[in-house]
């Protein structure tokens, strides 16, 4: 399929999914029915929760900053426009998609390596696994995801994905040094994608630290807002965004996530709650404030003048 009919097919699916989202909210609560329980929080509630995503893009943007030598030191700010812009695109486009706006933003942004740069961005998703994991892990320990999810195989995967960062960071040079003696095209891709993890256990436990604190203050932030609007216990509104947040780190996903976002807070919060209207009433707003957040924030960051790095922005 040529690339021009492949990017018309891919907006019309786009169009096609929010239309039927718009349309399914509207048949079956109305939207002024479902943005009611916004009236029940205060101006303050919903301030904190946008102010505690827009701080966990910062230490996602840090996190790059800090790993990646590529981005000029003084060049913060332009590490949280890349995120901003990056993850419009993944939110936006279907089936991960919009993952390859990062390497080719930091491209063009920076002068990085594109085989490096899809490295670091394989580094950064195996660091939010390895956080949503070890959450399943413990909400699975404490009986809070219900039998059909916490099977013996899903705590293997999750298990897994728990220790692929240790795994990876101990495994580093031996296989660094694999491909070093087996040259070839491939090899010579996968060792500059290999640049892409941290080169020392400082780097390793700065990278962890980074990732806990950021998905922390989402998790927080979002639990807090989604526990007020469906009218459940904390601990219930933190599995629900758990659950979304989830969905959004999965190989396939809706564009914009509509329909699968909804569903992940379903999945982890009606094991231990009735699947209520106004849960999934709260499912979807919760879902409405994380999308404009991350529209806004992301339009703003399109079209603030960037400073250069390596390579000029055009």
């Amino acid at each position: 399929m040529p690339a021009s009919l492949r990017r018309t097919a891919l907006r019309t699916l786009n169009f096609a999914v929010v239309a039927v989202f718009i349309w399914a909210v509207q048949h079956y609560w109305g939207w002024g029915r479902l943005l009611t329980p916004w009236r029940h929080l205060t101006a303050a509630m919903t301030a904190l929760a946008v102010l505690g995503m827009l701080a966990s893009y910062a230490l996602r943007a840090l996190r790059v900053y800090l790993a990646e030598p590529d981005i000029p030191r003084g060049q913060l700010g332009q590490s949280l426009r890349l995120i901003l812009v990056s993850n419009v695109f993944n939110l936006l486009l279907p089936m991960r998609s919009g993952e390859a706006s990062f390497p080719i933003l930091m491209r063009r942004w920076f002068g990085t390596d594109l085989s490096h740069a899809a490295g670091t961005l394989v580094w950064l998703r195996v660091l939010d696994l390895h956080v949503i994991a070890a959450i399943g892990v413990v909400c699975a320990a404490r009986g809070w995801l219900g039998s059909g999810l916490a099977t013996d195989a899903a705590l293997a995967v999750a298990a897994l994905c728990v220790a692929a960062p240790v795994a990876a960071h101990i495994t580093r040079h031996a296989i660094t040094a694999f491909l070093e003696k087996r040259p070839s095209r491939v090899s010579m891709l996968l060792l500059k994608a290999a640049k892409g993890l941290p080169r020392n256990t400082a780097g390793l436990l700065r990278d962890l630290a980074l990732t806990w604190l950021g998905w922390g203050v989402k998790l927080a932030s979002l639990g807090f807002i989604f526990a007020k609007l469906a009218g459940i216990p904390l601990s219930l509104g933190v599995l629900g965004a758990i659950g979304g947040d989830l969905s959004t780190v999965l190989p396939i996903h809706a564009p914009g996530g509509f329909g699968t976002y909804e569903a992940g807070v379903m999945i982890l919060t009606t094991p231990a709650h009735d699947a209520t209207a106004q849960l999934l009433a709260a499912a979807v707003n919760l879902h409405l404030l994380v999308l404009t957040t991350a529209l806004v924030a992301g339009a703003f960051a399109w079209l603030a003048p960037g400073k250069k790095g390596n390579a000029e922005e055009h």
